[in-house]
């Protein structure tokens, strides 16, 4: 499936099309199966009228959206699928454009606001302070980890990028990097959901985020061999963008009981930050948005 996607969605970014795959996998298991089938077959009227039936008004966009991708892949038109995504794409903009909370949003939307994840984040260093006194080859790859998490929640706490972090390279290589500017850490993220429309995304990164960044990378560059950011718990690989995101949906579970994920943390900082003109101007480089879709990100109870 991921050739086949790659092959008519040419135009389509490495993470575009990953979300994609995954989807489609989603897609796909709700269907009965535990891979997308060589045919198109299982995209029919009864699996659109389940995923209706059964899922959110976002999922459910999101699954018309992967269906329709699937079914492109199999090079295939379905009139009724494209009919359901245009709807379900049509009534989620305009909920997201009342700027009420969803049902989702609603329950797992921390006191605080956003601020909420830099708190965590100052909770999840307690974890992790006794390991910086180790000598950078000493940790093992779980403690790695556990500086890494600090790390990515302490990030996100401060930039509210998609999952592109997970792709960030350690120096200046590829398409998304970090790099020191004079006594400034600077990230480049070149390959990204909507590169096309807004180019590339020029972060200067937070100083607290670059002060830990400076720590972090002793222990990363003395432990993996990869050359990007992030890495595994068990064996040091490359940390998939899949596995970022569960990471962080995991860890907001288990430590403060709300299930807050890269798409609720880009809605929190959009609606602690919308009142200021000046904010919301920076914030729109960040997240790559226009304003238009910006404001749809603002949201209110």
């Amino acid at each position: 499936m991921k050739a086949r996607l790659k092959r008519v969605c040419k135009s389509c970014t490495a993470s575009s099309l990953q979300t994609y795959y995954y989807n489609i996998k989603a897609l796909a298991k709700i269907a009965g199966h535990s891979e997308p089938p060589n045919n198109h077959k299982w995209i029919n009227s009864a699996l659109l009228k389940k995923i209706k039936r059964t899922l959110t008004l976002m999922k459910y966009k999101n699954m018309t959206i992967a269906g329709n991708k699937a079914l492109a892949a199999y090079d295939k038109k379905n009139e009724e699928w494209a009919k359901a995504m245009m709807e379900s794409t049509t009534r989620y903009n305009k909920e997201r454009d009342k700027q009420k909370r969803t049902k989702r949003e609603e329950a797992n939307w921390p006191k605080e606001g956003y601020k909420a994840l830099a708190k965590l984040a100052t909770e999840l260093y307690g974890d992790v302070e006794h390991l910086y006194n180790k000598a950078p080859a000493k940790v093992t790859f779980p403690e790695l980890w556990l500086m890494m998490r600090h790390f990515v929640i302490l990030f996100y706490s401060r930039h509210a990028l998609r999952g592109d972090l997970a792709d960030v390279k350690t120096k200046r290589s590829g398409a998304n990097y970090i790099e020191k500017k004079g006594s400034k850490w600077h990230a480049h993220i070149g390959q990204h959901k909507t590169v096309k429309a807004h180019g590339p995304i020029e972060l200067d990164l937070d100083a607290t985020v670059g002060k830990q960044l400076e720590k972090y990378l002793l222990y990363v560059r003395a432990k993996t061999k990869h050359g990007f950011l992030l890495s595994t718990k068990r064996y040091g690989n490359k940390l998939t963008r899949k596995d970022m995101m569960q990471m962080i949906r995991t860890t907001t579970k288990d430590y403060l009981g709300l299930n807050i994920g890269i798409q609720m943390i880009r809605v929190l900082k959009t609606t602690d930050h919308f009142k200021s003109i000046d904010e919301s101007a920076k914030l729109r480089g960040e997240l790559a948005h226009g304003a238009g879709m910006q404001w749809k990100y603002v949201s209110r109870k």
